[in-house]
């Protein structure tokens, strides 16, 4: 923490997944502080939702930009104001696909130069470092600590055999439409369901999912199921076409996501609607 105030930021590398290590460090060390976690690897992350985030849940601001330079520019004249203002970001892989634009980095970078915004951050290629020319190293201004765990990539690495998750990061919306349309209307509506939720919370970079429980209860009301073993027979259906993942959270809850990018989603329930 000391040398996050002294004005550095920190980097972790090395081999294996350093998700618990960073989850540690938030658990008992950030627990009293405001803090945002990023999952770089989700397909759904952008530069743009990061900033949504801060506008709204940490300074409170619900109003529109005109574009994303600008919303970067409220924001640091916000931190620049008011010093009282701190914010830990906390980013998963911020080397990922998502993310490692050089627009993307230059945003990022230029908010962890703030003196109030600590950021600490994990990567996890070989050539994560050639992201960052001379001037981005300045702005990031790295502590770099080597912290191999040998752990696996289970949760980073969850979307990459997915049918949604090509090589773009995103499956063409006409390869979506092809496999849902071979599935029941009922199937079809329980998946528009969650959908709809995922792109209700497109913005929030913390997002892991919708909880099994409260999905059941959305599609009850909704008339879709009558028990949650119904709906866990249309999940496991769902989980072969590889439409969807499920995880256990820290909690011990299960969340449902669809690895898909919001852009295609959004599309698929337009094209929905219209044939309706």
């Amino acid at each position: 923490m000391l040398q996050l105030h002294l004005g550095f930021n920190i980097v972790l590398y090395g081999l294996g997944s350093k998700r618990d290590l960073l989850e540690k460090f938030r658990t008992t060390m950030l627990q009293d502080s405001v803090h945002l976690v990023i999952n770089g690897f989700f397909p759904g992350i952008s530069v743009k939702s990061i900033l949504n985030s801060i506008t709204e849940d940490v300074l409170g601001h619900m109003g529109t930009f005109q574009s994303v330079p600008d919303q970067r520019d409220w924001i640091i004249n916000k931190f620049k104001e008011d010093s009282s203002l701190e914010l830990f970001l906390l980013i998963h892989n911020l080397d990922s696909q998502m993310l490692r634009g050089d627009n993307s980095q230059q945003i990022l970078g230029q908010l962890s130069s703030l003196h109030n915004v600590y950021l600490i951050a994990s990567i996890d290629h070989l050539h994560a470092p050639l992201m960052w020319d001379h001037a981005k190293q300045s702005l990031y201004n790295w502590l770099w600590y080597e912290t191999t765990t040998y752990h696996p990539y289970t949760e980073e690495t969850s979307y990459e055999n997915s049918l949604l998750v090509k090589q773009s990061g995103s499956l063409p919306l006409s390869s979506l439409i092809h496999v849902l349309r071979s599935l029941t209307p009922n199937a079809r509506g329980i998946f528009r369901l969650l959908i709809k939720f995922q792109l209700d919370n497109q913005d929030s970079p913390s997002y892991t999912g919708l909880s099994f429980q409260d999905f059941y209860q959305q599609c009850r009301e909704a008339f879709l199921v009558n028990s949650d073993l119904t709906l866990r027979a249309q999940l496991t259906e769902f989980r072969d076409h590889k439409l969807i993942r499920t995880k256990k959270g820290t909690d011990g809850v299960e969340y449902l996501l669809i690895p898909v990018d919001s852009g295609t989603l959004a599309d698929f329930l337009e094209k929905e609607e219209e044939e309706a």
